[in-house]
């Protein structure tokens, strides 16, 4: 008896509970990642994890997930990212006792083409990744061709050898996007979940910007995209926008742009109306679930008070989105968190906003400030008009992240794919580590 009793404390002592990390998300399967080295900032110091022997719980179910080998050292270590898809309460498992790995079968397979990757889901979607990192998507469902294009593209617009700090003179003005600059370094992981996409890129123009991208197209439909930039030097920017193009219009030409009402738009003020009012004096405006929409044409410029762009100066919503009712299909744009738009008309036009111009989703820093603001009442002196005082001013170590979400979906109509976005995009937002 004696004997029994040690051996039951001898167990006890052995086998400790895991540590369990909560996460909160919302009704619908949204992509979940997080850094390895992230998270030490919620263990215990006490804790001496065996981080090869994660699980993962969705829904008090175990599921697949992929721990994605960054560094390729062939061990978990800091740079490397758990990946998983969930939705409702999540828990990430963690053992303090060895216990065997699990694996899972590679929902995507890999094909390196010459400068490109050649991506095929098991259900036959279609990717391709450039030489740039780079994500297009070739083919979802039946649907092929340019579905979606250029995921995680940066441009950048400034002058690149300012010596405004020192003399005042801003030099010769420059403009390019991601595929000017040198690719570092470009890795494409496949797994279960996701294929996931590590790339590094120079700007030798811009001496000492550098993006970094890191893309999961999951076996769902989303592709998540983490668009970083870093500043190594002093820049004066005009413009710094991460994009995608092309989404939908290639393969529909009768394909709608929807969003819900922007909360200011330039055109608007200088009108002294509502954005509705703007949208619906050019019959615009559709009424969904009683809330109203912007629906219009993608390919029509929509008659745009000043220049040529659908959209510009524009505040940055929830969504936006691209639908083909011959397809039965949406793509959207999702953000992680509704942005403050900000009553001081300085800082809202120095901040991010959104642009709608040559089948290009732009979000992010727009600078160029038009004659037309001096036209109008609304936007006279609003905004200097010397231009040596327009570009936003980065400084060497700062840094600028774009997180996105792209979903690709098949829907019967434009009403229930509207109805499932806002669901959608409310629990995109809503993911929140709870312990």
């Amino acid at each position: 008896m004696k004997k029994s009793l040690v051996i039951l404390f001898l167990l006890t002592a052995v086998f400790v509970l895991p540590y369990t990390l909560k996460i909160q998300a919302g009704n619908i399967e949204v992509p979940i990642t997080m850094k390895m080295s992230d998270f030490l900032d919620y263990i215990p110091e006490d804790i001496d994890p065996y981080w090869d022997s994660i699980r993962v719980k969705v829904g008090g179910l175990y599921v697949p997930f992929q721990i994605d080998d960054v560094d390729a050292n062939g061990r978990v270590s800091g740079d490397d990212y758990l990946v998983f898809l969930g939705k409702g309460e999540c828990e990430i498992i963690i053992p303090e006792n060895e216990m065997a790995e699990v694996k899972f079968e590679s929902y995507f397979t890999v094909q390196k083409d010459g400068n490109k990757w050649i991506i095929i889901g098991k259900n036959g979607e279609g990717y391709e990744v450039d030489d740039h990192g780079i994500v297009h998507v070739k083919k979802f469902g039946k649907v092929e061709g340019t579905i979606l294009d250029e995921v995680g593209i940066l441009r950048v617009a400034g002058f690149a050898n300012s010596t405004y700090l020192v003399d005042g003179e801003l030099g010769k003005h420059f403009e390019e996007v991601s595929y000017a600059f040198e690719p570092v370094s470009v890795k494409v992981i496949p797994g279960p979940i996701a294929v996931s996409i590590y790339a590094e890129l120079r700007s030798i123009t811009f001496a000492g910007l550098d993006q970094y991208i890191i893309t999961h197209v999951f076996k769902n439909g989303d592709i998540l995209v983490n668009n970083k930039i870093t500043f190594r030097n002093y820049a004066d920017l005009m413009k710094l926008q991460h994009m995608v193009t092309r989404v939908l219009t290639s393969v529909d030409g009768d394909t709608v742009h929807v969003l819900p009402v922007f909360r200011r738009l330039v055109w608007a003020d200088q009108l002294n109306i509502t954005p509705y009012e703007y949208w619906l004096e050019r019959n615009a405006i559709k009424m969904i679930a009683n809330k109203p929409y912007i629906v219009f044409p993608a390919t029509d410029s929509m008659k745009p008070l000043w220049w040529g762009a659908t959209y510009i100066f524009a505040s940055q919503e929830r969504w936006r989105g691209n639908y083909s009712e011959k397809l039965g299909m949406g793509v959207a744009e999702i953000l992680p968190e509704i942005p403050v738009v900000s009553d001081n008309f300085v800082d809202w036009i120095d901040g991010n906003t959104w642009v709608f111009e040559s089948q290009e989703f732009r979000d992010g820093v727009f600078k160029w400030i038009p004659g037309e603001f001096e036209a109008y009442e609304a936007t006279k002196g609003a905004y200097p008009t010397d231009m040596k005082l327009w570009p936003n001013r980065y400084y060497a170590g700062q840094e600028v992240n774009f997180v996105r979400l792209y979903n690709i979906t098949k829907v019967d109509n434009l009403e229930n794919w509207v109805k499932w976005l806002e669901a959608k995009s409310e629990s995109f937002r809503s993911v929140e580590i709870v312990k």
